[in-house]
């Protein structure tokens, strides 16, 4: 049997305005929508891409910048502590000369025994502790250090007090 094929007048279907477009160029259309749609996708995509490159850009160069003013830092600091032991060196140098001019300043307003005696008493301070101790002076010294010695020689142990030709009038050996 034969298809029945109805025909209808195409006048009353359309409107004014409106266009018949062939299956084909329909398919083709719908293609290009989808083509469309595709690359708007693919530009947002881009834009996503781009957009997380710059900021891993931002962070490395950040990163950089970092290493670099904490290597800027580290040198300074180590120039600043080079710079400071020098000047501590300059100013221990100065402090010394100023404390031995002192100390000879002071030295010169004693006698040879006040001299002595001091010096043995602050030695004696030291070792207070001990069961023996030997004094050597110098043989001028002797008596004056014997007579000094003796509040000492109650309190502590034994002291001796010898003389010792090889030493000068205002040294002492403990």
């Amino acid at each position: 049997m034969d298809k029945f094929i109805s025909v209808k007048p195409l006048d009353s279907q359309l409107k004014p305005g409106q266009k018949i477009l062939k299956s084909v160029d329909y398919q083709q259309l719908l293609d290009y929508e989808g083509v469309l749609s595709k690359l708007s996708l693919r530009e947002k995509q881009r834009q996503i891409d781009a957009t997380e490159l710059l900021e891993k850009s931002r962070r490395e160069g950040e990163e950089k910048g970092m290493e670099q003013v904490n290597q800027h830092l580290a040198e300074e600091l180590q120039n600043f502590t080079l710079r400071m032991h020098q000047s501590l060196t300059q100013v221990e140098s100065s402090l010394v000369d100023v404390v031995i001019e002192s100390v000879k300043k002071v030295i010169h307003d004693f006698d040879d025994e006040t001299l002595i005696r001091n010096t043995v008493r602050s030695g004696l301070e030291l070792v207070r502790g001990g069961n023996k101790l030997t004094v050597r002076v110098h043989p001028h010294m002797l008596v004056a250090v014997q007579e000094q010695l003796s509040d000492f020689k109650e309190g502590s142990g034994h002291i001796e007090v010898l003389p010792d030709a090889a030493l000068r009038v205002d040294e002492c050996i403990l």
